[in-house]
């Protein structure tokens, strides 16, 4: 085939070959002047060399001011002592001559010139010392040079060597010059002064590696680690390789190289002998030679022939560039005679060729291009492909497939589609015609789910067919992954609420009665608070794992929200069985445990559970208001949950939902549009109870206590009424009514005399509202200044936010209010946090009052308590004193105010002012 080729080709006449000829080096000869083969010469040139690169023998010694020198000196620029030191220690080591390539032009800042130029003298008389002097334009914005010398005094005794190294085109530094004239004197290369050479430039021979030169720290030097043997009769130059100080070049091959390492590079070539280019005539007699050559060999041989003979003068020419690279020292053009050579080819093959043969030539590329090109897209595509022929017999599988079903191109090839498709065993005439869900299998049998598309191609012999498969794991994984996030709760791969309520509805058609039961771990904010989020999410996975592993089979357990947990037992009732595993699930889940993060030290957690019935009578009534069963779940759940809650208001670890607890939780939504309601319709009553001074009886203020309408049908007690405000949110406008309606009562008092002292309660939720107490502070603004206000709060209403709250509480003290901390002993508190609140009264609290002399125990706190507020210059008010008993203790010991149904039990308004009128009148 090659030969019937060659004698086409060999048919076109002399001339026209000849022309073409010309016509490639004209080609060139644009290339060349335009300085396009730049590149891909000096690039060709740097691979070559690059191959080429080794370490010699070499003298010369790098003293690097390097990075660690510079940290450990701990400043730069060094003082000029360092350098003085060094230099006098390598004068001891007799060393043959020294490069110093450090710029001396400025006197230093630090001090030391004297010193390094005593130095620098007294090494002269026995070695040769350079120093650098190179030029620099004037400024970034002026061309005009100037030279920079070293000072005066270091240049009397050392040799001023250039140090200027330019780039070629390329940015590369390739050559050295021989040094440069300024004004009458010139100053040669410090290389050629290293080498021992007067005035010879050349190019750097980048054979030489890096790693020929001995390199030595400055910090060595000067720390008496460096021998003097490795010095003795070398030749040093001290220079700059840390990065920071930016003397760096870019060169070929090494890509970047600090200046001294260059100037070494340098030093070295001319030693080895030097390195030089070809002259331009040099390299137009080889341009003229390659191309006679080129023209005259290949007008006699064919295409073939003459592209081995081609590659025959590309491997000759790449030898000779190398042979005459190390031994004549001499650079030789070598990517542009060769790439005139491939230009005579090309234009001498392509003239032989005629219009005809061209278009076969072109067909034939064109045809082997496109196959290349499908067979490439089938290979490299993502999507499995099979071509079938009609028998359902694979013929051809790319490598995507073969890898899916770990099989080798032969072992699927003539081997039955069905084998790996099993939806195709009844023939591909009856498959879908459009995308369709099936699954492939592998050698070890694995089930992947793929889409499948099968089309039919006809062709001029028999139709095939293709089977394009698309791998759909990822999608089927994402699916499954969201069902599975839809079911269980991410963190402790529990049921979650939703699928919790599925569960539970579905157990309930099989079951006639059933227990749910709600866990809550107490103080788990304490734990994110004291070890962080990352012990509460691991507390939290080994409560559930521990929840799920005690129920088992027995039910269903799921994570409701935060640290709440939910289990639920079928065919199980609380009182026959469900009781003893939820004492049982409690135990074992507050047994001791060790997290991690917690850095191994054990804790031991509490938790509080409620428990529902399903099909007992506590919750008929609730059964029989659901409109659907899907809903019994819920119910069941929020059963359990208010059982929880009021077992922890009751301190009780477990309680079970009781039918009052319904008739409760029911009371408790009535009065939530009840309180509402009775706000905007002024209908609370407040009574006062009197306060008086213990010394002489006579009342001194009272305290606004708020009650439930008494025209409203069944009386709320107070503890209630406050507890729904408050989870209701409406203990805001609830408490701002009280101190309108005390106030809209100011004019009226200060009319009629009454004592002024108006203690009110104020809530804990209130000092976590700025807004709030904002509000209050200017309704207190806007009153006559009658009422002395003394807003009461528990010891421990401020706790959990304290620093907020203590914010809060002192605005509130400034604005001129008093504060009063009220029931004093039932909580906890310090000094310390006393005195903080700024409180100027403290009111102890009923239970250690009321018949004080029968108890001893409650005499002493009493009598303490008061020694102990007087101390901190508070007022202190018992509440709670019922007999004269009472009465006396408190006066013998100190007792500041007293208030109790001794005196009076709390009285409305005019049964208040009935009160004083009786006191007054009996003198009292």
């Amino acid at each position: 085939m090659f030969a019937k080729t060659d004698r086409c080709l060999k048919s076109g006449p002399a001339s026209k070959v000849f022309i073409s000829a010309l016509l490639a080096v004209v080609v060139f000869t644009l290339l060349l002047w335009s300085g396009l083969l730049e590149r891909p010469e000096t690039g060709l040139r740097d691979r070559i060399i690059g191959l080429l690169v080794k370490p010699q023998p070499s003298n010369l010694v790098i003293l690097e001011i390097d990075s660690e020198s510079i940290e450990s000196i701990g400043q730069w620029p060094w003082p000029r002592s360092v350098y003085a030191t060094a230099i006098r220690a390598l004068g001891e080591a007799d060393i043959r001559s020294l490069m110093i390539d450090v710029d001396f032009s400025a006197a230093s800042s630090l001090g030391g010139d004297a010193e390094l130029e005593e130095a620098i003298r007294s090494v002269a008389d026995t070695m040769p010392v350079f120093l650098p002097v190179f030029v620099q334009r004037l400024s970034q914005t002026d061309s005009a040079l100037m030279i920079r010398r070293p000072l005066q005094g270091l240049t009397e005794s050392v040799e001023l060597v250039s140090v200027n190294m330019y780039p070629a085109n390329d940015g590369l530094v390739r050559s050295l010059s021989i040094g440069f004239r300024w004004q009458d004197n010139f100053y040669r290369g410090a290389w050629n002064a290293l080498a021992g050479q007067a005035d010879t430039g050349t190019w750097i021979d980048y054979t030489i590696s890096p790693d020929s030169f001995h390199y030595l720290s400055v910090t060595d030097l000067l720390e008496g680690r460096v021998p003097q043997r490795l010095l003795r009769g070398r030749d040093v130059i001290i220079g700059s390789t840390a990065i920071e100080l930016g003397d760096n070049l870019a060169t070929p091959i090494h890509h970047v190289l600090p200046g001294a390492v260059v100037q070494a590079l340098g030093a070295q070539t001319l030693r080895n002998g030097g390195l030089y280019a070809a002259s331009p005539f040099a390299g137009f007699v080889i341009f003229a030679l390659f191309w006679l050559g080129a023209t005259v060999v290949f007008s006699r041989c064919g295409w073939h022939r003459g592209l081995q003979v081609l590659g025959l003068i590309i491997a000759v020419w790449l030898g000779a560039f190398i042979l005459v690279y190390f031994q004549v020292h001499l650079i030789l053009d070598v990517f542009k005679p060769l790439f005139l050579s491939v230009l005579v080819y090309m234009a001498i093959n392509l003239a032989r060729l005629d219009s005809a043969t061209l278009d076969r030539l072109w067909l034939q590329v064109s045809l082997r291009d496109n196959e290349a090109l499908l067979d490439r897209i089938v290979a490299t595509t993502n999507d499995y492909i099979l071509c079938v022929n009609r028998e359902g017999v694979i013929t051809k599988a790319n490598q995507s497939i073969q890898t899916l079903c770990d099989r080798s191109a032969s072992d699927m090839e003539n081997s039955q589609l069905s084998d790996y498709l099993p939806d195709a065993r009844h023939g591909l005439v009856g498959m879908p015609s459009t995308p369709f869900d099936t699954h492939v299998v592998t050698r070890g049998g694995q089930h992947i789910p793929v889409q499948a598309t099968v089309s039919r191609v006809a062709t001029s012999v028999d139709a095939i067919f293709t089977v394009v498969l698309r791998d759909l794991s990822e999608r089927v994984a994402r699916e499954q992954e969201l069902e599975y996030r839809a079911t269980y709760d991410g963190l402790t791969g529990l049921l979650n609420r939703s699928a919790f309520f599925d569960r539970v509805d579905e157990t309930l058609e099989r079951h006639r009665f059933g227990c749910l039961i709600c866990l809550d771990i107490d103080y788990f904010k304490e734990v994110n608070d004291a070890y962080g989020h990352t012990a509460g999410d691991q507390l939290l996975k080994t409560i559930a794992q521990r929840i799920a592993v005690y129920v088992g089979n027995l039910g269903q357990c799921a994570r409701i929200g935060g640290d709440g947990f939910a289990v639920w037992l079928p065919g199980l009732r609380f009182s026959a069985g469900g009781s003893q595993f939820c004492e049982q699930l409690l135990e074992d889940i507050e047994s001791p445990l060790t997290l991690t993060v917690t850095e191994d030290i054990p804790l031991q957690i509490s938790a509080t559970s409620g428990a529902s019935e399903y099909g007992s009578y506590d919750n008929t009534a609730d059964q029989s208001r659901q409109s659907s069963p899907a809903t019994q779940a819920e119910t069941l759940l929020r059963q359990a949950t208010d059982a929880m809650r009021l077992g922890k208001q009751e301190g009780v670890a477990l309680r079970c939902y009781r039918e009052r607890d319904s008739q409760a939780a029911m009371r408790r939504l009535e009065l939530v549009p009840a309180i509402r309601t009775h706000i905007n319709n002024n209908a609370f009553q407040l009574v006062y109870q009197p306060k008086l001074e213990l010394s002489t009886l006579a009342p001194t203020g009272c305290e606004a206590l708020l009650r439930w309408p008494q025209n409203a049908g069944e009386v709320v007690p107070v503890t209630q009424l406050i507890e729904v405000a408050e989870n209701s949110r409406q203990i805001v406008p609830l408490t701002r009514w009280v101190v309108e309606t005390i106030l809209a009562q100011e004019a009226e008092w200060k009319k009629k005399g009454w004592p002024r002292h108006m203690a009110l309660n104020l809530s804990a939720r209130l000092f976590q509202d700025r807004n709030f107490i904002a509000g209050l502070k200017d309704l207190l603004d806007s009153s006559s200044g009658y009422f002395v206000i003394e807003c009461e709060i528990t010891e421990t209403a401020l706790l959990g936010n304290e620093d907020r709250a203590l914010t809060l509480v002192s605005e509130l003290v400034d604005s001129g209010a008093t504060l009063a901390i009220d029931d004093f002993g039932t909580g906890y508190s310090s000094l310390a946090y006393l005195q903080n609140l700024r409180a100027s009264v403290l009111k102890i609290d009923r239970s250690f009052v009321s018949n004080i002399q029968q108890s001893p125990g409650n005499q002493v706190i009493v009598r303490s308590t008061i020694n102990m507020a007087h101390e901190l210059g508070m007022t202190v008010v018992a509440e709670g004193v019922e007999t004269l008993g009472d009465e006396q203790f408190l006066r013998v010991h100190g007792c500041d105010l007293a208030q109790g149904y001794l005196y009076a039990k709390p009285l409305a308004l005019p049964d208040f002012g009935r009160w004083l009128a009786s006191r007054e009148s009996s003198g009292a």
